[in-house]
């Protein structure tokens, strides 16, 4: 199975300065763009990903999760409902700030989904009946589509804050 894969995208460092300077210093777990924010990273995105899979894509969501230094996130699989209904099963995740100590993990194992109590984050939460079993980690310091309908998670090891942008498409990139 393919759980990441390393991509070009153009308008990466625009895209870095303008999620920098969007961000107002606070620890508010994430940031979600819409309207006008929206549009803009579509118009440098959408582009980008015709180019790179000759896939026609719209943009659909775009959040830029901010995480604490030494930052653990919860094994989880995104999602809005358990059954998944409307949901990506790829992000395409753009390193914003201080992303190269902070390793993605994806697991295998049995397990049951349920919804979590979060007001911000909207993620299932995992019952293990076995495992987790690491698959494979990665750092995401160069954009890099990601699965995120299996078991993820990741870690900031460091003292900085860290900012990563993930993106969500109609339809889905794909990573074969």
């Amino acid at each position: 199975m393919e759980y990441f894969k390393e991509v070009h995208i153009p308008s990466w460092r625009i895209i870095q300065k303008f999620c920098q300077s969007n961000w107002d210093r606070q620890f508010t777990t994430s940031k979600s763009f819409g309207g006008k924010n929206l549009a803009y990273l579509g118009s440098l995105l959408e582009p980008d990903i015709r180019n790179l899979t000759g896939q026609e894509v719209k943009i659909k969501a775009a959040v830029m999760f901010i995480n604490r230094p030494q930052f653990k996130q919860e094994i989880h699989i995104d999602g809005f409902t358990v059954d998944r209904a409307n949901t990506s099963n790829t992000a395409l995740n753009l390193p914003i700030l201080n992303c190269d100590t902070a390793p993605m993990f994806w697991y295998d194992g049995e397990y049951t989904l349920s919804m979590n109590t979060s007001d911000t984050i909207k993620y299932l939460r995992i019952t293990w009946q076995t495992g987790p079993i690491l698959a494979i980690e990665k750092i995401i310091d160069k954009p890099t589509i990601v699965k995120v309908n299996i078991p993820h998670h990741i870690e900031n090891r460091s003292d900085l804050p860290r900012l990563m942008l993930s993106v969500r498409f109609t339809p889905d990139i794909q990573l074969g």
